[in-house]
């Protein structure tokens, strides 16, 4: 796994170095992070060099109107909005676990996560996915793309789980100096333990019969399946 020494675009990394049947997934390919402020002309030097053209916000509308993303608009980037929660999902006081809240996201935002893999099925370009802090809508796309690629569940547990270290300098960081950019006061409630996607994937397995399941269920065909798989590993 590859991580990018961004600034402002944190958690950056990549979902490569996975061994998998059909080859090791490549890096460069599909770069996963958090973009709570604008990003340096460092981060666009690195985005350029590994040549994103497509950036992919899984932040809800009011949460992409109230901080509209840099690359909206962008003659650079073709930057698309395809919402997997309204909310970022780190509120203090939301009565129910993130396991909950990954399965719920699932199942009320069909149709979006059928948007968004429809779209990367279509690209032949390396593309950028984010959310806020890059580890809830972030994790569950990422943890779907390894599976189509054929990762072990293992590695994909492992994947997410890093998440928490990467934020965790950012986090702690706005916490103390107050900018109200992070609303949590206790920032271990940003962990990202491995239990929110065990029972995430308990979810797609015993409703779907696995993560191709539920793909196929909200109209991914064997096709895109593949085409994502081959844009990972080859």
């Amino acid at each position: 796994m590859t991580v990018y020494s961004t600034e402002n675009l944190i958690n950056c990394r990549g979902l490569d170095g996975y061994e998998t049947p059909f080859g090791v997934t490549k890096p460069g390919r599909a770069i996963r992070c958090g973009i709570p402020k604008a990003p340096t002309e460092n981060d666009l030097r690195i985005l350029r060099s590994l040549g994103i053209k497509t950036v992919i916000d899984l932040r809800g509308p009011a949460e992409a109107k109230a901080m509209p993303s840099f690359f909206a608009g962008s003659d650079e980037f073709d930057y698309v909005n395809i919402p997997l929660l309204e909310a970022n999902p780190s509120l203090v006081g939301k009565p129910f676990s993130m396991a909950e809240l990954y399965i719920s996201s699932l199942r009320e935002n069909r149709g979006n996560y059928a948007d968004v893999m429809h779209l990367i099925a279509s690209l032949t370009h390396p593309f950028l996915f984010h959310c806020f802090l890059g580890k809830d809508r972030t994790g569950i796309l990422s943890a779907i793309l390894l599976s189509c690629a054929g990762a072990a569940r293992e590695d994909i547990y492992r994947n997410y789980e890093c998440t928490y270290e990467l934020i965790k300098p950012f986090a702690e960081k706005e916490i103390r100096e107050r900018t109200g950019l992070i609303w949590e006061k206790d920032v271990t409630r940003l962990k990202s333990d491995r239990v929110n996607l065990i029972k995430t994937f308990e979810f797609f397995d015993s409703e779907f019969g696995g993560v191709t399941g539920y793909l196929q269920e909200i109209g991914i065909i064997g096709s895109e399946i593949s085409s994502i798989r081959d844009m990972l590993t080859k």
